[in-house]
């Protein structure tokens, strides 16, 4: 199933003056349309962050914001995006780097790849050296539905076309793949994951200094199409 499940997936590298999709005042506004596409019947959607205390001293890791197991509801979309009426007085020194999310969770994908998944990364967090005025994009967007889910062509078309419509972005782009190849040590290009990275990861960028030209298809690895 990791090597021949087909996905639908979509890229979009958000503008360096696009809003951030973890604002709370945007995700509320996402939500409705992303909730189909991070939906499955084999189990809950579980989400996995990396965001980082600025004001906390030490290690990366002793900086990280502990949310503890995070799904897909209203209380946990107030409880990691930032500025929402749970977290308004102490994300401001939030630094978000990653996020991914599995529908099922990843304890239910042992055997078959997720149904439907996202991730964003950061392109400027705090450990990068960017700002939004030295970037070709502010940050990637990815979205990911298995082709034998029901109504997968127009439960992604609606998902993405709301994320364009919010994020206003530099490029979006469209290939079709499998999870991961046959073997788990292969990095082609061609799949989506490889089966023993469980972390988020953001657009499959062709090896390279990606913020020094402007964004193009020749940046993704793979066979892709530019998306209107």
């Amino acid at each position: 199933m990791y090597s021949t499940r087909l996905y639908d997936v979509r890229v979009l590298l958000a503008s360096p003056d696009a809003p951030a999709l973890w604002d709370y005042s945007i995700w509320k506004r996402l939500v409705p349309s992303l909730t189909p596409l991070l939906s499955s019947e084999r189990g809950r959607t579980s989400l996995r962050m990396t965001q980082t205390d600025t004001q906390q001293s030490g290690s990366p890791n002793q900086a990280r914001v502990r949310f503890g197991p995070i799904g897909w509801n209203e209380k946990a979309h107030r409880k990691w995006t930032h500025r929402s009426p749970d977290t308004v007085d102490e994300s401001d020194h939030w630094d978000f780097y990653s996020f991914s999310a599995w529908s099922p969770g990843p304890g239910k994908c042992a055997e078959c790849p997720p149904d439907g998944f996202m991730a964003v990364v950061n392109e400027i967090s705090a450990d990068s050296g960017l700002k939004r005025g030295d970037c070709q994009f502010a940050y990637s967007v990815l979205v990911a539905l298995a082709c034998d889910v029901p109504n997968a062509e127009s439960t992604m078309d609606t998902a993405f076309s709301t994320l364009s419509a919010e994020i206003s972005s530099v490029l979006k782009a469209r290939t079709r793949r499998a999870w991961s190849p046959t073997s788990p040590c292969v990095r082609t290009g061609q799949h989506i994951q490889s089966l023993t990275d469980m972390d988020a990861f953001g657009a499959p960028f062709v090896l390279g200094p990606t913020q020094k030209s402007a964004p193009s298809l020749s940046m993704l690895l793979g066979e892709w199409e530019a998306v209107s």
